[in-house]
């Protein structure tokens, strides 16, 4: 008999219901202290339901985290939606980015240590998120200069960099080092540090 779960929405709802039980029992007790009993036991599936769409915990882990970052970058690209000024869609980006991701980490509690002990299977699942992302900023830029708003010499080589300037606050953020980023100056000297960055290495004009 085929085990491997079909491609309908009963499936989908199933999936979904035991990634986000296993996102709120790693959030709770840590992944290391999470077993894939107490996941199907959380969910009230049986363990068989489980392995048919999961092979390890590793697997379920890996599903928590894609689904995180789907999330974000769903919300950008609606947040892209609401302005048709390239500048400010740089500006709110960065903003609902950086909020966005700071929800994530109050949300997800225990959850944010393993980030600093699986960063390279975090790294391999948002893999596809980060194209995105570059994509999204690299469209900002395009557009910027086709409306003299922007003169970025190399827009995908300027999304890259922003890209990971924006990712090197990442681990900050969970650690609580960038607490204060809700406070509306700070978001403005935040934003205001990464457009003079971008100025002074001659990729943006002023």
């Amino acid at each position: 008999m085929d085990l491997r779960p079909r491609n309908d929405m009963g499936t989908i709802k199933t999936r979904n219901l035991l990634i986000d039980v296993a996102r709120k029992l790693f959030a709770a007790k840590g992944v290391e202290n999470t077993t894939m009993n107490d996941i199907a036991v959380a969910a009230q599936k049986g363990r068989r339901t489980l392995y048919t769409y999961f092979k390890s915990k590793e697997e379920v882990y890996s599903a928590v985290i894609e689904n995180e970052l789907f999330q974000l970058a769903h919300k950008l690209q609606e947040e892209m939606q609401k302005s048709q000024n390239p500048s400010e869609n740089l500006i709110n980006y960065i903003y609902v980015r950086m909020s966005l991701f700071q929800e994530a980490v109050r949300r997800n509690g225990n959850l944010r240590a393993s980030f600093f002990s699986n960063i390279h299977l975090v790294e391999k699942v948002r893999h596809k998120l980060d194209l995105q992302e570059r994509r999204m900023l690299e469209k900002i830029f395009i557009e910027g200069n086709a409306r003299n708003v922007f003169n970025v010499k190399n827009p995908k080589f300027a999304a890259a960099l922003f890209q990971c300037a924006l990712k090197g606050c990442e681990v900050p953020f969970m650690r609580g080092e960038l607490a204060q980023f809700s406070q509306p100056e700070n978001k403005k000297a935040f934003t205001d540090f990464l457009l003079s960055g971008l100025t002074e290495l001659n990729i943006m004009s002023e």
